[in-house]
């Protein structure tokens, strides 16, 4: 049979073959007959067990590699699945007749029901992890473990799954979602080809299906033909390559063929993004991404369960940066508690005065004794930085005051960045939001608009002017850091440091080793030039 293709949206860029894992695909929704109820019994209890000894394997790995705090979280999944009580209610739903697959899904939802509703909020953000366990434990049921090769196929995908495709899928795609989902956003992170938005007809694809994931093209292929799926497995092997010579350069610092040092960081949400970014020697953390675990809240998150998000991540530094960035809500990372204004960033902190309060002092909490910068999102005067400089020094409580700095992300602070700077101890340029906002893009066209758009252009080379002038460190931490081009002109501006997403911090370093400074200052220089060149002849 032909070729079938399924449009989507590419969340995620790259090319992958693999066999489908289709994630909560049962045998049938029907009732099962009585006389079938025992086998099923024994396969629900045979998954739960590949399940525990699947987690074991993989916390023994962490504990090989001196990740003890990473495997204890995974050694409490193991935990969930032996608890009697899970185990009880995936046997009442077989004997009232359902498959082990769709038992296992029905018990973990009614367990994670029932912690979700607990007054400890350690406990109750485990729910999403007890569902994401019954979905793995569902997909043992049907032969359909998910494991490295594979490809991920599923409606939708919450926090708890995104573990999972960081460490075992090699691609995905969703009938639903977005590209700005926090899936899409750890997959781009992590170099998880990703397709979204495909519709039903996605879920269409049975277990162990061959298929093609083209995250650059929106694509999902059924049926591939076989040259296709080799090309697909080519990219698979020149990107492993790519990433296995970054680890093995991690030490080798990024510096220029004639001498000039840039420092590049990671950018990370999650524990797993921050591990690979570190990995392909990223010397710190240019911005910890703080509102994704929380979009689903329908509070402000509490003390504990942020430090709890944080300290995991802060604990892995050692003598490396981490840049925190204040809750970054609004517009389309919007949580319930939010409601629906245009209120956005730092703006909607200050209107919950006690709510920044307690952001901070988890951050200071969870980065006790670490090298710690605190980042102030959507920035657009000088009066935000003084506000939350002054909320953060009646937190500190005798602690060391880390550094505090503005995300330059919107004309009005460009315009304004020599007043911010005077203020700030360093400046973060988001391109992706500033470039949006210039040039009147939607958020997904902004990712590759032309950051070296003239009116782009002058406002980045004017706020790196107001960090010189200030002698404060400059970084960019939007999408045009990893774009070969922009960032050679960005470094010729003199940017500081370059804030990347985890699965290019190799290949970012690498193009900094391969850049001559002198050249690149030049360049850049010579294109400021015929910005205002074009600007006088407008005029």
């Amino acid at each position: 049979m032909a070729e079938h293709a399924l449009q989507g949206v590419g969340a995620a860029p790259g090319v992958v073959a693999g066999k489908a894992i289709v994630l909560g695909r049962f045998d049938s929704d029907d009732l099962i007959a009585p006389s079938e109820r025992a086998e099923h019994l024994e396969r629900a209890r045979a998954s739960l067990e590949a399940e525990i000894k699947s987690l074991e394997h993989i916390a023994r790995e962490l504990q090989k590699r001196g990740w003890n705090e990473d495997a204890e979280i995974v050694e409490t999944g193991v935990l969930m699945a032996r608890d009697p009580g899970l185990v009880a209610r995936v046997e009442a739903h077989v004997v009232d007749g359902h498959s082990a697959p769709a038992a296992l899904t029905a018990a973990a939802e009614e367990s994670a029901d029932l912690l979700a509703r607990l007054d400890d909020p350690t406990l109750a953000q485990r729910a999403d992890d007890v569902r994401s366990l019954g979905r793995r434990a569902a997909a043992h049921a049907v032969g359909a473990k998910l494991a490295a090769g594979s490809v991920l196929i599923a409606t939708n995908l919450g926090p708890a799954d995104v573990a999972d495709l960081g460490l075992s899928a090699t691609g995905a795609a969703l009938a639903e979602g977005g590209v700005t989902a926090h899936a899409a956003i750890v997959a781009r992170s992590l170099g998880v080809p990703m397709v979204v938005g495909v519709g039903p007809e996605l879920l269409d694809i049975e277990n162990g299906e061959e298929v093609v994931v083209d995250g650059d093209q929106g694509l999902v292929i059924r049926r591939p033909d076989p040259s296709r799926v080799d090309a697909a497995h080519e990219k698979g092997i020149r990107r492993q390559r790519a990433r296995e010579e970054a680890r093995s350069r991690r030490d080798e610092p990024a510096v220029t063929a004639d001498g000039h040092r840039v420092t590049v960081l990671v950018n990370a949400a999650t524990m797993a993004e921050a591990i690979e970014g570190f990995e392909q020697g990223a010397e710190g953390i240019g911005l910890l991404r703080t509102e994704l675990p929380f979009l689903d809240a329908r509070a402000w998150p509490s003390l504990e369960r942020q430090t709890e998000f944080l300290k995991p991540i802060l604990d892995r530094l050692v003598a490396r940066t981490a840049t925190v960035r204040l809750f970054d809500f609004g517009g389309d990372k919007t949580p319930p508690f939010v409601g629906s204004g245009d209120t956005r960033g730092i703006r909607l902190l200050l209107e919950s005065p006690e709510a920044l309060r307690t952001q901070l002092s988890a951050i200071l909490a969870a980065g006790a004794g670490k090298d710690l910068r605190i980042l102030v999102p959507m920035v657009t005067h000088a009066s935000h930085l003084d506000a939350v400089g002054q909320v953060l020094h009646e937190v500190l409580d005798g602690r060391p005051r880390p550094l505090l700095g503005a995300m330059i992300e919107t004309p009005e602070a460009a315009t304004d960045a020599s007043a911010i700077a005077q203020t700030a101890d360093f400046l973060s340029l988001g391109t992706n939001d500033l470039t949006q906002l210039v040039l009147g893009l939607d958020r997904e066209r902004s990712k590759t608009a032309p950051v070296l758009d003239v009116r782009v252009l002058r406002l980045i080379a004017a706020t790196i002017r107001a960090a010189h002038d200030a002698r404060i460190p400059i970084d960019v931490c939007g999408e045009a850091a990893s774009d070969p081009g922009a960032m050679a002109v960005l470094v010729g501006l003199g940017v500081d440091e370059l804030s990347v997403a985890a699965s290019r911090v190799g290949l970012v370093r690498q193009w900094v080793r391969e850049l001559d400074f002198a050249t690149a200052r030049k360049e850049a220089e010579e294109l400021l030039r015929q910005a205002g060149d074009a600007a006088s002849q407008r005029v």
